[in-house]
């Protein structure tokens, strides 16, 4: 499955770019995420209860921030799985400043198996796209 989209965010290209990188921020600002613990440089495990329609469940796994252009661009590597299935992602993300306010571009690539992705990929598209937006705005906050 590929999704892309972009977000505005209130705020400085150094800033956003700072909080994209601090494990803290990422913690707080990840829907459904229920720990992120640092495990070496620039990766962690994670556990996130995440879910599609009434397949629900938590899943843990490893991120990785990688490719590192301060304050451009960055690549996020995540691969998980539970009980409903397995996510492995590889999303791109690009910072550029914008008066003020951040402009972010991602691209992601994900392969989703097991019960989840079952469903289609129409509603688990339209589930990442409302989850990269709470995502965003809880950057934002």
């Amino acid at each position: 499955m590929q999704l892309n989209g972009s977000a505005t965010v209130a705020a400085p290209l150094a800033r956003v770019w700072d909080a994209l990188q601090d494990p803290a921020v990422l913690a707080r600002t990840i829907p459904g995420c229920r720990s992120l613990e640092e495990t070496g440089p620039d990766t962690y495990r994670m556990t996130v209860t995440a879910g599609v329609a009434s397949i629900q469940g938590t899943y843990v796994g490893r991120v990785e921030l990688a490719e590192p252009d301060p304050p451009r661009s960055f690549v996020l590597r995540a691969r998980g799985q539970g009980a409903p299935g397995t996510v492995d992602a590889t999303v791109r993300v690009r910072l550029t400043d914008g008066d003020g306010s951040t402009r972010i571009d991602y691209d992601a690539d994900a392969v989703v198996g097991g019960m989840v992705g079952g469903v289609g990929q129409r509603m688990l598209g339209s589930v990442a796209r409302r989850t990269a937006g709470e995502f965003f705005a809880a950057v934002e906050r």
